[in-house]
């Protein structure tokens, strides 16, 4: 198929490459350990580092990231952090093959499974080197997700798009940036090969909803599946103080609003975390009861 070419329904196939990403941290692990879980059949490949802790069902050995950076060229690079300032790599026809041929020979004939969220970023890359390749994309509630962040102080967990290096932004703005750069490529490039894979839908109906992946992603049910739909679970944490706390304190929260609105009235998640449960009260008990475990642990 001409890459340059839309694709059709009849393109993607039981072989077809699946890529998992969008918003960090908005479910892209648990599809990747849904699918890795599935059969046997499959090559995944994600960007983690440790693996057994985070992935198990990442049996590669590679993290997909450093494949990149060895394969493709990037406008500026991180010498403390020794990653790509940005991650958007630089397109030539070298690196396309190469990166291809590399990903062919690690799969050894098995369907690949690639499963990284800065892949959000060039669609049209991914499709030049797969064509038939179909995309799952994971969204979430931005607010546990920027709680999670904000709270570890993690810019590593940001989605690095270009506009990441606005000066003077606060982290909580910059995730607010890196949600709206995904949900942005994702209205751009969908089309009959995208997937979406909503977090909340998932953990509450993993039955139902992965029986609905299978179908879309022509996946055959088989021993892997009982797997798959034990792992998505509801989140333990409805407590929202902290999030809430550093939102209305933010002197941005006005261009934090900009940045999320289009998302968050597509997929209907609130605009800002005002209205979800979690007080100051049951933050106290909260963190006095994790203390004590981890005395009596």
């Amino acid at each position: 198929m001409d890459s340059s070419q839309s694709p059709t329904e009849s393109t993607f196939t039981a072989m077809s490459p699946v890529v998992i990403t969008g918003c960090p941290r908005s479910g892209t692990l648990m599809m990747g350990r849904i699918l890795g879980s599935l059969s046997d059949e499959f090559f995944l490949i994600t960007e983690h580092h440790n693996k057994q802790a985070d992935i198990p069902e990442d049996q590669s050995g590679i993290e997909d990231h450093r494949l990149w950076w060895k394969h493709f060229e990037y406008e500026a690079w991180d010498t403390e952090n020794q990653r790509p300032r940005i991650d958007v790599p630089q397109q030539d026809p070298e690196s396309i093959n190469s990166i291809r041929d590399h990903y062919l020979r690690l799969a050894n004939g098995r369907r690949i499974v690639i499963k990284n969220p800065s892949h959000i970023l060039y669609p049209e890359l991914i499709r030049r080197i797969f064509p038939d390749a179909q995309f799952v994309f994971c969204v979430r509630n931005p607010w546990p997700t920027f709680q999670s962040m904000i709270k570890r102080g993690r810019d590593s967990f940001l989605l690095r798009s270009p506009r990441i290096e606005t000066d003077g932004a606060s982290l909580l703005l910059k995730a607010a940036i890196g949600w709206h750069d995904a949900i942005s490529s994702f209205f751009q490039h969908q089309d009959c090969g995208w997937v979406i894979a909503q977090y909340e839908r998932i953990a509450e109906f993993p039955r139902e909803r992965i029986s609905e992946l299978c179908e879309r992603l022509h996946i055959q049910k088989g021993d892997g599946f009982e797997r798959a739909v034990a792992i998505p679970q509801p989140s333990p944490n409805n407590n929202f103080y902290f999030i809430k706390q550093a939102y209305e304190r933010s002197a941005e929260k006005p261009r934090i609003q900009q940045e999320l609105l289009a998302g968050c009235e597509h997929f209907g998640y609130p605009l800002t975390p005002e209205d979800l449960p979690g007080n100051i009260v049951d933050s106290f008990i909260k963190k006095a009861a994790n203390k004590v475990r981890r005395l009596a642990g």
